[in-house]
């Protein structure tokens, strides 16, 4: 559940970060010294983690090229016009989205010299719908597959206690105070929670190896501290849904008559 969450974040991360923001200069910059002007104050802003200047006249032999028509010889100049290309920061993009995204746009359109900003809006309106749509469904489906393991938590618990009925009815009888009735069984339980848990993240992270070959961007990155913190969910998981079953089927059987425990 936590994996799955953290892979959907990361992937809407890596796509929405691999989206390049275009700011249209309205003249060339006149020297090495400006152009490098606009670069550090894009470069300023903590929602960009580069910026590039596209020169227009590289930009259009480059395109002679491509087309194998040399438009630049009757044209004069180039049609093109010079263009900073911004790459998004990572995180920023993720926390902001694409409502943060727009505030930032219409900061840079309304800078002296800028013609316009361009970006695939409309792809990332709709990239941005996509996880907002799916978001709900699968939550929902978290919480059922949360349901039913902790049923079969609880009830492979209680079928473990249920078989020393008579040893806990016995113990109480002879004098032993509930806390000390249930922390044997209530340690056993949270030490095959352990158990569960290490069999749980070490299937998780033989999954992550395995399709790492399809998301290489998203989960190459992951170190320590993703992989600490899918570690510590399973850890408290399985210690809290085993110890709480086992307090709760031992319960049972204190002061319960013979019939009940027949």
């Amino acid at each position: 559940m936590v994996v799955g969450a953290m892979v959907v974040q990361e992937l809407r991360r890596d796509w929405m970060s691999s989206m390049r923001v275009e700011v249209v200069l309205e003249d060339v910059p006149e020297n090495e010294a400006a152009v490098q002007a606009w670069l550090d104050a894009m470069r300023a802003n903590n929602a960009v983690v580069d910026a590039v200047y596209l020169d227009p006249v590289l930009a259009s032999k480059e395109l002679e090229k491509e087309l194998g028509e040399p438009f630049m010889e009757f044209l004069g100049e180039s049609p093109l016009p010079p263009v900073i290309e911004l790459a998004l920061e990572r995180e920023w993009i993720g926390r902001e989205g694409l409502s943060g995204l727009e505030d930032q746009v219409d900061q840079w359109s309304g800078m002296e010299g800028v013609v316009r900003v361009e970006y695939p809006e409309v792809l990332l309106g709709r990239l941005e719908k996509g996880f907002e749509d799916w978001t709900y469904p699968g939550l929902m489906l978290m919480v059922v597959l949360m349901l039913i393991v902790v049923a079969q938590i609880t009830n492979v618990v209680r079928l473990s206690v249920f078989g020393r009925r008579f040893l806990i009815r016995s113990m109480e009888l002879v004098g032993a105070p509930p806390h000390k009735i249930r922390r044997p069984f209530i340690a056993e339980a949270m030490g095959y929670g352990i158990i569960g848990a290490l069999l749980a993240y070490a299937l998780v992270v033989f999954a992550l190896n395995a399709v790492q070959s399809f998301l290489p961007a998203t989960l190459g990155a992951w170190g320590a501290e993703q992989l600490g913190a899918v570690l510590a969910s399973q850890l408290l998981v399985g210690l809290v849904l085993t110890g709480l079953s086992a307090r709760w089927a031992v319960g049972r059987y204190f002061g319960a008559r013979l019939d009940r425990l027949v």
